[in-house]
C-alpha cells in the first residue's frame, strides 16, 4: 500500500471520528432531554465522569457489552450478546480501576475507555484491509469512493460506539482478504471468530463455501478452512448448554431486550412487509416509532433493490453474503435494527461506487445528513437501530 493511501485512510477516519464527537456535542444542546430508553446508564456510563456526548457512545447495547466485560454472564438474558467483543474489552483493559466502586452494582469506567479504543482500532484495521481488498479487485478510485460510502452510511456511527459492529466488520473483511489470497485456513479462523462475535458471523461460512465452488482447485486446506467457520458459534452454544441447559439460549433471550423477534417458525418477507404497512397506517406519522419504522423499511427496501440490480454484476460469493446479511434478519418477523445490520452488506458499496461515480457526492451528502440525525437521537438515549 502506498503511503498516500495509508494517509488517506487515517485522515478519513480522524475526520469522521472528530465530526461524530462534534455532532454528538451539538445533540446535547438541540435535544436537552435524555431519553433514557435503556437500563444501567447511571451504573455504567454516567460513572465515567465524562460528558454525555462522549459516554453516549456506550448507550443501549453498549452498557451490556461493558457489564459483560467486567462481570461475565451473571445477569439474566445477557446471553443474547455474543462473547468475543466483551472478552477483548476485558483482556485489553490495562487502565487502573476505581477501587471505590462496587462491581456488583457499578461498571468500572476503565471498561468504557477500553471499549472505545478497541472499536476505533478494529475499525481502522477494517478500513485498511477493505481498502487493500478493493484495490486488488477493483482500483484505487473505487476503493476510496467505497470507503466514503461506508463512513457516510446512516448508521456508520455504530462503528465508533461500544458495539461489536467494528469487530465483526474487521473479521469479515479479513475473511474476504485471506480467501482472495487462497489462505483458507486463516480465512476460516477469522470466520470462526466472527461467529463468536455476532450471529451474523455464521454467514461467512456460506461465503467460504461459495468461494470453494468458485475456485478451480479445491484442496484439503480450503475445505478445512471453510469447516472452521462455524466453530465460534458451536463453542458458544456448547457453553450455553452447559450454563443454561439450552444450546440456543441466545435466541430465547432476545425478547428481554425488546427485540420482538420470532425465532421459530421463520416469518417470510411478504408478511414482514404487511406488518410494516399496518404500522404506517395505524401509527401517528409524527411519532418517533413511525420514523424508526420508515427508516427500517426504507433502508431494507433500498438494499433489496440494489441487490437485485447487482445480481451477476458482483462476484457471486460477495453478492450471496450481502444478500443473506440483508435477508436473514427479516426472517425474525421484524426489520428492527436492520439499518445497523445492513452495515454487513458493505460489499455492495464498490458496485455502487462503480455505477454511480458521478453521483457519489450526492449520495454521501444524503447519507451523512441521515447519520447526523440518527447519531443525535442515539446519543440522547433514543432508540434508532
Amino acid at each position: 500500500m502506498r503511503r498516500s493511501d495509508f494517509g488517506f485512510i487515517i485522515k478519513l477516519f480522524l475526520s469522521w471520528r472528530g465530526l461524530l464527537f462534534a455532532f454528538a456535542f451539538l445533540a446535547t444542546l438541540i435535544i436537552p432531554n435524555f431519553g433514557n430508553r435503556f437500563p444501567y446508564a447511571d451504573r455504567v456510563l454516567i460513572t465515567t465522569g465524562l460528558p454525555s456526548w462522549i459516554w453516549g457512545f456506550g448507550n443501549f447495547d453498549g452498557v451490556h457489552y461493558l457489564r459483560l466485560a467486567q462481570n461475565g454472564y451473571t445477569a439474566d438474558y445477557t446471553q443474547a450478546f455474543f462473547p468475543l467483543y466483551s472478552l477483548f474489552i476485558r483482556l485489553f483493559n490495562f487502565f487502573p480501576k476505581n477501587q471505590l466502586l462496587d462491581p456488583r452494582f457499578y461498571t468500572d469506567p476503565s471498561y468504557f475507555a477500553s471499549g472505545m479504543i478497541l472499536s476505533a482500532v478494529f475499525f481502522v484495521a477494517a478500513l485498511f484491509f477493505l481498502y487493500k481488498l478493493l484495490v486488488k479487485e477493483y482500483d484505487r478510485k473505487i476503493a476510496k469512493l467505497s470507503l466514503l460510502l461506508l463512513l457516510s452510511f446512516p448508521t456508520a456511527f455504530y462503528f465508533g460506539a461500544v458495539y461489536s459492529e467494528s469487530l465483526l466488520l474487521l473479521l469479515a473483511v479479513l475473511t474476504f482478504w485471506f480467501a482472495s489470497r487462497d489462505r483458507f485456513l486463516l480465512a476460516g479462523v477469522m470466520a470462526a471468530l466472527a461467529s463468536a462475535t455476532k450471529i451474523q458471523g455464521i454467514l461467512l461460512f456460506v461465503f467460504l463455501i461459495a468461494e470453494l465452488f468458485e475456485k478451480k482447485k479445491i484442496s484439503l486446506n480450503k475445505i478445512l478452512g471453510a469447516a472452521m467457520a462455524p466453530l465460534g458459534l458451536v463453542f458458544y452454544t456448547l457453553f450455553l448448554k452447559r450454563t443454561t441447559g439450552d444450546f440456543f439460549y441466545f435466541l430465547a433471550s432476545q425478547p428481554a431486550f425488546g427485540a420482538t423477534r420470532s425465532s421459530f417458525p421463520f416469518v417470510l418477507l411478504p408478511q414482514v412487509i404487511y406488518r410494516y404497512v399496518k404500522i404506517f397506517l395505524t401509527v401517528s406519522s409524527t411519532s418517533l416509532a413511525f420514523a424508526t419504522a420508515a427508516l427500517e423499511f426504507s433502508i431494507t427496501g433500498a438494499l433489496i433493490v440494489i441487490l437485485i440490480a447487482a445480481f451477476k454484476k458482483m462476484k457471486f460469493s460477495y453478492w450471496l453474503f450481502s444478500a443473506l446479511a440483508v435477508l436473514l434478519p427479516t426472517l425474525t418477523g421484524t426489520l428492527s435494527s436492520m439499518p445497523r445490520y445492513s452495515l454487513l452488506a458493505f460489499m455492495v458499496l464498490p458496485y455502487l461506487a462503480a455505477r454511480y461515480k458521478k453521483k457519489i457526492k450526492y449520495i454521501v451528502i444524503v447519507q451523512s445528513a441521515l447519520q447526523i440525525i440518527l447519531l443525535s437521537f442515539f446519543i440522547r438515549g433514543y432508540w434508532v437501530a
